[in-house]
């Protein structure tokens, strides 16, 4: 035989043992590891708990307030002029009180948003996606909820509200009042905590769907729910372990009614875990190297570089050619457009374990492509988030993407959420966005697999 491929077979065994010892080694240190971090969680647990159950007290005492309950139940017989300068400055000596972005009341009865500014709007879940949490939260019938949402009044910006019901003495309902904390905030105190120490920090609720998360594209868009099979409960953490020597804390949290999970993956700066990387990058080299051989006589294929406003593996325009194509304002320049659909795919991570991801998505673009014809554009906006840009109206998009979400079920094995609005040409199409997001969380929070559309 060959010195040389005596030599190969030689570094090859030799290989597979320390690939197989090295493991053991890292899964070993990393189980200390593990309990080591049961205290950085602790810390992780306190901060985040402290802001935002006090955010939670806050709300709760603001909707026993006595001057309050009676201002909202007396409304019909108040000046409404009057009645608005009174709750602007109750809210705004409440928030010289505690360090809290967002105060807001709604009357039941008139529907009225108050915040320290002032009276912005009137809540109208059936003309207004932003406004689908209040319908959320009334129907659900429960005295306080967290939701995690964009502020339509604070430039849409990722916040955790504290929701509570204000009743009078018999229980009937007079309004909704809460207390907003930014997440750019919890953020700020997260991301450095996940950087020092390799971990990854959520706050997820009872359907394992993200509600917080130092990276805000995650938010209400990603999904752990393997978190929810550990048998956390309000009083222990639980230490579940994970290939490659990783492993997951999670801990009930009962005020908040969410799950804070901590997951930490192989020590990236260990020693054993670099040699053991570097023995699966010289197996990658050995089959490289057999590969080039093997095809040495083959004619290799072009490069082909894509333009920077088309999507590599699916070439459907991206947000740059959003740009490009309607300024740098973002606003629509026809009116070709009737209606704006956003969807994605329910539990993407989940529902492509043990298939491959990049043809889920190229199946239901083609999927998605069959349902607009020519009436429209897709764009794909990052991930498995896709935007479409319809010339039909709501009500008649809203049927064909009902038979899309059965057709992408059926032949695929996978379902997708949808949010459809008409277009509102004196609105930026960021704005428009926004409000078919909301439409598709709705959707996602109940479920998935279905299509929320604009009233």
């Amino acid at each position: 035989m060959h010195k040389k491929v005596i030599s190969i077979i030689i570094i090859c065994i030799t290989s597979v043992i320390v690939s197989i010892t090295i493991p053991g080694q890292i899964l070993r240190k990393n189980q200390q590891a593990a309990i080591n971090s049961k205290l950085l969680a602790n810390n992780i647990y306190d901060a985040l708990y402290s802001r935002i159950n006090n955010s939670v007290i806050i709300s709760q005492t603001i909707a026993s307030d006595s001057f309050l309950k009676e201002a909202l139940k007396n409304e019909k017989n108040i000046d409404k002029k009057q009645l608005e300068q009174n709750l602007v400055d109750y809210l705004k000596s409440i928030k010289n009180k505690f360090d809290y972005e967002t105060f807001f009341i709604v009357s039941e009865n008139s529907h009225k948003y108050f915040t320290s500014e002032g009276s912005s709007k009137t809540v109208n879940p059936e003309a207004e996606p932003y406004d689908l949490w209040y319908e959320i939260f009334i129907k659900s019938e429960k005295d306080m909820a967290l939701d995690t949402n964009r502020d339509q009044e604070n430039d849409y910006k990722w916040t955790i509200f504290s929701n509570t019901r204000i009743t009078d003495s018999t229980g009937k309902l007079l309004g909704v009042c809460g207390v907003g904390i930014l997440m750019e905030d919890l953020q700020n105190i997260i991301s450095e905590m996940e950087t020092d120490n390799n971990i990854k920090i959520n706050l997820i609720n009872q359907n394992g769907l993200v509600q917080f998360d130092s990276d805000s594209a995650n938010i209400k868009n990603a999904y752990i729910s393997e978190a929810l099979n550990d048998g956390a409960d309000g009083t222990n953490f639980v230490i579940t372990e994970k290939s490659m020597g990783g492993f997951r804390i999670t801990r009930y949290i009962p005020e908040i009614q969410w799950y804070l999970v901590v997951q930490r993956f192989y020590e990236k700066n260990n020693s054993f875990g670099l040699i053991f990387l570097l023995i699966c990058i010289y197996f990658f080299l050995i089959l490289l190297i057999i590969v080039t051989l093997w095809n040495k006589n083959n004619p290799h294929h072009e490069i082909i570089i894509n333009d920077s406003n088309e999507d590599e593996l699916t070439g459907l325009p991206n947000r740059n050619y959003l740009k490009d194509s309607f300024g740098e304002l973002g606003i629509f320049n026809t009116t070709r457009y009737k209606s704006l659909i956003m969807f994605d795919i329910d539990r993407f991570k989940t529902a492509t374990e043990n298939t491959n991801g990049d043809k889920i998505i190229l199946e239901v673009v083609n999927l998605a492509k069959k349902i607009i014809d020519e009436k429209g554009i897709l764009f794909r906006w990052s991930g498995d988030e896709f935007v479409i840009f319809l010339e039909m109206d709501s009500e008649k998009a809203e049927d064909c993407f009902i038979e899309f979400c059965k057709d992408v079920k059926e032949k695929l094995k996978v379902t997708v959420s949808v949010g459809i609005v008409d277009v509102s040409l004196s609105e930026s199409i960021k704005t428009n966005y926004h409000r078919a997001v909301q439409l598709c969380y709705y959707v996602k929070e109940h479920g998935g697999n279905g299509v929320k559309r604009q009233k």
